[in-house]
């Protein structure tokens, strides 16, 4: 559940948007999740404070003043995920927002939030938003393969 959190997220986004301004509700599902906890807190907030850094997580986890093993077990319990894919998953929230907000290219975006190339950010978001960047962009971005077998959409009456 706490992986399809901001992909849920994205879609209630999507039913409740009025106007063509993009939301930032995706944002809400993990940062809602952590701050259940005050080590998460303080994790996703030092990674938004330096999403475009290498977050190696030892060094973020001493940064926020715990031991490595104290924040997988925390994030583990909180979130159901290791800290890694946290991160991954703050990255890929800020790079769909990027994408459906500017005109950047997907490599600035890539580059803005962390990757090294575009190439690694596009494989992400096909591997875990079951999408493509030209579709975040497009604002045509499906919500994963549950959805696609029903014949569901992310928007109706188009």
């Amino acid at each position: 559940m706490a992986r399809a959190g901001p992909a849920l997220a994205d879609l209630v986004a999507r039913y409740l948007l009025i106007g063509d301004r993009p939301s930032q509700a995706i944002f809400a599902v993990p940062s809602r999740l952590a701050t259940a906890d005050p080590t998460m807190t303080a994790f996703e907030r030092w990674i938004r404070d330096h999403l475009a850094e290498p977050l190696p997580i030892n060094s973020v986890a001493h940064a926020i003043g715990v031991s490595e093993r104290t924040l997988q077990r925390t994030t583990a319990a909180v979130l159901g995920m290791l800290p890694v894919e946290f991160v991954q998953e703050i990255r890929l929230d800020q790079a769909t927002f990027l994408l459906r907000t500017t005109q950047q290219s997907v490599d600035t975006i890539a580059s803005a939030v962390g990757y090294q190339n575009s190439a690694t950010l596009r494989a992400l978001i096909r591997r875990r938003r079951h999408t493509s960047t030209t579709e975040i962009r497009r604002g045509n971005a499906s919500f994963g393969p549950e959805h696609r077998r029903s014949g569901q959409g992310a928007r109706t009456g188009r």
